[in-house]
């Protein structure tokens, strides 16, 4: 009797989820632009020029010229083609080195034709992501006008974002988790909460992006956050002993305060060189410790195994463990936690 075979495959059931994202987001019936976003998702889970992991952001509309009216931005086109799937594949190996820094690729797919390039609308250091301007929490929906976002949230894992849905495409068999950005957002919250309410927002704003940023480059991620008082400080130093403690705080608050009202290129290029500083230290191993008035105290940290009050031991790998045992040690008024696989935690004190 000859065996019965079935077929697992995870590309048709991509395909499925991806045209049944843009049949809800409007986009146009086209069996190319399924296949070439396919590809995209292929490419961006994992991509790699010359050695070097790269992590290009890519935005589909079919209607670049009318969006881009909406947001303030810089452009450049770099071809205009006929929709094709080989093309998208070009698209990525032509521009992926090119969307560094807050430039993203754009692509508009109309009809049988197609055009791409970059674009960055984040004028200055404190503007809001073009991924929060375009699909996240300042999008604006106008009729005739679609969106698709594309970004690598971990590893082999893929976010799709448009006006109304949302699609997390993982190529492994693990779990998938979709909470990285929400995560992100509200550890940022926690990290500026003690700041000046006039200026909290484009602080807010910096220190999202910067820790995006971080993660997007590095292999992990521990953040704790402290009180910014004089015994949260001093028990927190008393406990906490391995690792580096800066001589001088980066008040990361005081900069973004300072580009925020000077609003020259000495302020601009200033902020630029703490958040690359900053970005440096949340991906060191250990924990990176700030204030919640963005004051950066110290990074390199490490923290011995604390078990709960009920005697419960942490578990996990090495970073999981210091995560519970920062939350177990009520040094921190927040604890931030992401994996080299992506899977993100936030911790914050009732």
């Amino acid at each position: 009797m000859s065996q019965e075979t079935k077929l697992a495959s995870l590309r048709e059931n991509t395909l499925a989820s991806i045209a049944e994202f843009l049949l809800d987001e409007n986009f146009q019936n086209s069996t190319i632009l399924k296949e070439g976003i396919l590809e995209l998702i292929n490419l961006l889970s994992d991509y790699y020029e010359e050695g070097t992991h790269l992590f290009p952001e890519v935005l589909i509309t079919n209607n670049s010229q009318e969006f881009f009216k909406t947001i303030s931005n810089r452009e450049i086109l770099i071809a205009e083609e006929t929709l094709s799937v080989s093309e998208f594949t070009k698209i990525i190996k032509l521009c992926a080195p090119l969307a560094v820094g807050s430039w993203i690729i754009y692509i508009e797919v109309n009809g049988a034709n197609m055009k791409y390039g970059l674009v960055d609308a984040e004028m200055t250091e404190t503007s809001p992501s073009i991924y929060e301007q375009t699909v996240g929490e300042l999008k604006v929906e106008i009729e005739n006008i679609n969106i698709a976002y594309l970004r690598n949230i971990g590893s082999k894992s893929v976010e799709l974002t448009g006006l109304k849905k949302k699609l997390i495409v993982s190529l492994t068999l693990d779990k998938i988790q979709s909470q990285g950005n929400k995560d992100i957002v509200k550890i940022s919250q926690q990290i500026t909460i003690g700041c000046n309410e006039e200026f909290a927002n484009p602080i807010t704003t910096f220190i999202d992006k910067t820790i995006a940023d971080a993660i997007k480059q590095g292999h992990g991620n521990l953040i704790g956050v402290v009180k910014d008082n004089k015994e949260s400080i001093e028990k927190l130093r008393s406990t906490l002993s391995d690792g580096i403690y800066l001589k001088s705080p980066i008040d990361i608050a005081d900069y973004v305060v300072y580009t925020e009202k000077e609003r020259t290129n000495e302020s601009s290029v200033s902020l630029m060189a703490f958040s690359k500083v900053m970005i440096s230290m949340l991906n060191h191993d250990g924990i990176t410790l700030i204030t919640d008035t963005a004051k950066i105290l110290g990074y390199h940290m490490f923290i011995e195994s604390i078990t709960k009050e009920d005697g419960e031991q942490p578990v996990g790998g090495a970073r999981s463990r210091a995560y519970q045992s920062m939350i177990n040690s009520n040094l921190f008024s927040a604890c931030f936690y992401k994996s080299q696989d992506g899977n993100s935690k936030i911790w914050i004190k009732g």
